[in-house]
């Protein structure tokens, strides 16, 4: 089958908004990391491009919808489906996209953890698993080691584990991100945060 590229380009759009804006940043992370250990450098780029391929050639792909479909459900999609047959994301990994104080579930143990201060907030469209992905992407923090993120309209609060929090103000600090520098510091006692 000739490659339609339009169609293409639309399922590409499609992709990588869903990856931006509809992913389990986490779970994204584990299989990106899995990828680069099991496929050659010099191959990564073609096994993206098949599986791309594949994806593109098909009339329906699967996730494209909203309610996603369990692959051994395939052969009912044409029936009606029970609302079982749908696969949800677990509670503690779905985010509220509208929430003005958007939290994550994780809680650290107010002695094992730190609050550190980022120079960015929802004025840049940011949303927690950003800043969960951009943490662990960077540093050598897991998601266990990432507590309560809290995000204002300039700026944002992260909750982290205290034998991490020095590596990832270190790190950080002076990354672009959304067309910003980002400045990460020790956050103020809390009596003293006022929100924007």
């Amino acid at each position: 089958m000739p490659l339609d590229k339009e169609k293409a380009r639309i399922n590409l759009k499609q992709i990588l908004d869903r990856m931006q804006n509809n992913t389990d940043a986490v779970l994204l992370h584990e299989y990106y990391k899995l990828f680069k250990k099991e496929i050659p450098f010099f191959k990564r780029s073609y096994a993206a491009a098949w599986l791309f391929m594949n994806y593109n050639g098909e009339e329906a792909p699967r996730f494209r919808n909203s309610d996603t479909i369990s692959v051994n459900n395939k052969k009912s999609q044409n029936k009606k489906t029970a609302p079982k047959e749908k696969i949800e994301k677990p509670a503690e990994t779905q985010v509220p996209a509208s929430d003005s104080n958007e939290k994550t579930i994780i809680s650290l143990p107010e002695e094992e953890s730190k609050r550190l201060f980022i120079s960015i907030g929802k004025n840049r469209r940011l949303f927690p698993r950003e800043i969960i992905t951009l943490i662990i992407s960077k540093t050598s923090a897991a998601r266990e080691d990432i507590g309560i993120i809290r995000i204002l309209d300039n700026y944002s609060f992260v909750q982290v584990r205290d034998t991490k929090a020095d590596e990832i103000i270190e790190t950080l600090t002076g990354h672009k991100f959304r067309g910003r520098t980002l400045t990460i510091n020790y956050a103020k006692p809390k009596a003293s945060e006022q929100d924007s």
